[in-house]
């Protein structure tokens, strides 16, 4: 008489091979009655622990998947599942934490019992101690918070993230020299914060000498000065971020262009000029940018050669990616030196171009002559590119134009003569095309452009007057 039967789900894998060696042999399927006896009484036996060990484990499955949620409801069902467990107990609490933040009828204080409990059942985890202290800070519990953000960076005093929170809760509640120690340990750890730490710190001091004073040691590395002095900057305090500057300078070692390019565009924007040719001059003589040739002092216009790849910032030429027009600084076919700056106009388009200038520092109510040489190969159109100059800060003070280059010409000299007024400290010069309002309006073709110059014109001295 066979003896048929289905596998518990969850039996263990030394239960089920000793019921196939008791149960099966070799081309029978038949046993025995008191091999099946025993049979019996190991299948029941082993039931009690496999079901609660299928009970535990189903649990165990339904509270992780409910603590994925971000709903009270279904926060609350997985604790009723999983009781013991200090995740769930930390993700309630920070839901009902989220909520008191963003709902005006929002408690912080159910927020506060369950984290608790989170840091009662696990208190080795840093974060939780921090989570604490954020929802005792808004309920105003100044013992819970601060004890609760100072074990956070005792638990793991090398974790970045906590001590920016440890020290904005400490800046926020006036503990000001205990702030400033936090910051100034988050620095050694991570200067990526920089920005974030000098930006809040700022704002909330209003004193940029103590932040100096207490960030800022003279040892300091460069790019986190940097950080101070854009930030500065950025807040309109230009005198004490070119104090700064200076202090950073002064230890002798190169400031990575990428660091200092947000200070000196700032500058100009602002049309500080006498800032802003220091910045460049410490950059000419640090090495961070190579003069291309530095025999030639007279000459405004920085790389006008194109013998080196433009920077693409400060008093270097600036280029765009423009559709439908294609830019080599290094085209062969120079007029002066061994590289040339070639302007394609790869469609026929009727559009506006200026992908290609420099801002030149300049004195007010001064003349200058702009020179180049300039070539052309089939530029369809009346309305061709040109050398352009602009006051960048003041477009009714200055702009003005050289001849239109059409048709296909050698290399030929253009020049453009102009007077700079009284606001203007910087100039703009461009390739430039404006539209076409004559047929043909649209342009194609090849601009190659080298040689360019800038100089000051002396000018007479004025005639002496006659006595009556």
């Amino acid at each position: 008489m066979g003896c048929f039967f289905s596998w518990p789900r969850f039996a263990p894998l030394a239960v089920k091979k000793r019921l196939v060696t008791l149960l099966l042999k070799p081309g029978s399927i038949e046993v025995p009655l008191r091999r099946r006896w025993a049979a019996s009484l190991l299948i029941v036996a082993a039931l009690p622990p496999v079901a609660l060990l299928a009970i535990g484990t189903l649990r165990i499955a339904i509270a992780t998947r409910l603590a994925d949620s971000m709903e009270i409801p279904q926060v609350r069902r997985a604790l009723a599942f999983d009781s013991s467990n200090d995740r769930l107990y930390h993700r309630l609490g920070m839901v009902f934490y989220e909520a008191s933040n963003s709902l005006p009828q929002g408690d912080p204080r159910e927020s506060v019992e369950y984290l608790r409990r989170a840091v009662e059942l696990n208190p080795r985890q840093a974060f939780y101690w921090s989570d604490l202290g954020a929802a005792c800070e808004a309920l105003g519990d100044a013992e819970c918070s601060d004890l609760a953000f100072e074990r956070s960076v005792e638990l793991s005093p090398r974790t970045p993230q906590l001590q920016w929170l440890a020290a904005n809760h400490r800046l926020r509640t006036g503990q000001t020299i205990a702030a400033m120690a936090s910051f100034r340990q988050l620095l050694t750890l991570d200067g990526s914060y920089s920005k974030a730490v000098f930006a809040v710190c700022l704002r909330v001091l209003n004193d940029p000498e103590i932040v100096l004073e207490k960030l800022l040691p003279r040892q300091s590395d460069a790019q986190v000065k940097m950080a101070f002095v854009n930030a500065l900057t950025d807040l309109g305090q230009v005198e004490f971020a070119f104090k700064v500057w200076s202090q950073a300078v002064a230890n002798g070692s190169p400031i990575p262009l990428a660091s200092a390019r947000p200070y000196l565009e700032r500058l100009i924007e602002l049309g500080r000029a006498e800032e802003a040719r220091a910045v460049w001059q410490e950059f000419l003589r640090s090495g961070t940018v190579t003069r291309p040739n530095p025999d030639d002092q007279e000459n405004l216009i920085f790389n006008g050669d194109f013998e080196q790849v433009p920077i693409n910032a400060g008093f270097d030429w600036r280029y765009t990616e423009t559709p439908y027009l294609w830019l080599n600084f290094a085209d062969p076919a120079a007029y002066h030196g061994s590289r040339s700056l070639r302007v394609e106009f790869t469609a026929k388009k009727n559009r506006e171009y200026e992908p290609v200038g420099e801002i030149v520092p300049v004195t007010p109510d001064q003349t200058y002559l702009l020179t180049a040489f300039a070539k052309a190969e089939g530029i369809t159109s009346d309305s061709g590119p040109r050398l352009r100059v602009v006051d960048p800060l003041c477009g009714s003070c200055l702009d003005d134009s050289s001849g239109s280059e059409v048709g296909t010409t050698p290399w030929h000299r253009v020049s453009l003569r102009f007077s700079t007024k009284a606001p203007t400290h910087f100039v703009k010069v461009s390739v430039w095309r404006p539209r076409c309002r004559t047929f043909p309006t649209e342009i194609t073709g090849i601009f190659w452009l080298d040689a360019v110059a800038l100089k000051p014109i002396t000018r007479d001295a004025p005639k002496p007057v006659s006595d009556p």
